[in-house]
């Protein structure tokens, strides 16, 4: 692929996991599971989460006194061709246990941790999707 093909991809993806990760911290479940296939793969707390349905009940449970943020950062796309690609990046997460209000900020500490993130992309019906999202830890509070 040429470099300003590979320039497109690396964007289009990179916002693809921002849109996820955005609707993670903002309970916006349904707009996060359309960032991904439907048989996408979320390898989540230990879990492996399959497909939309698996994420969006494994999401219900989730507490509501829970609020994240997740910062990415040095996002790099590893390998790409016309249907596939494969990204790195670090993510950073902030966590609040307890009550929150949206008009109040939370109380904030030093992360609660940093993770390399390996992500894999398909095209499906000419538009990316996450096909796998997976997290290998390596800082935590």
């Amino acid at each position: 692929m040429s470099t300003t093909t590979n320039s497109a991809v690396s964007t289009e993806v990179e916002m693809l996991v921002l849109d996820f990760l955005m609707g993670l911290d903002t309970g916006d479940f349904e707009a996060m599971t359309d960032c991904m296939a439907p048989d996408g793969i979320w390898y989540r707390q230990g879990k492996v989460l399959r497909g939309h349905a698996m994420v969006l009940e494994a999401l219900a449970a989730r507490g509501s006194d829970v609020r994240t943020a997740h910062l990415i950062t040095n996002f790099r796309l590893v390998s790409a061709d016309g249907v596939s690609a494969e990204t790195q990046c670090y993510m950073v997460a902030h966590r609040h246990d307890g009550p929150t209000r949206e008009d109040e900020p939370s109380p904030m500490n030093v992360p609660f941790s940093i993770a390399l993130y390996r992500c894999r992309f398909v095209v499906l019906d000419g538009k990316w999707k996450i096909a796998e999202i997976q997290s290998l830890p390596r800082f935590r509070r």
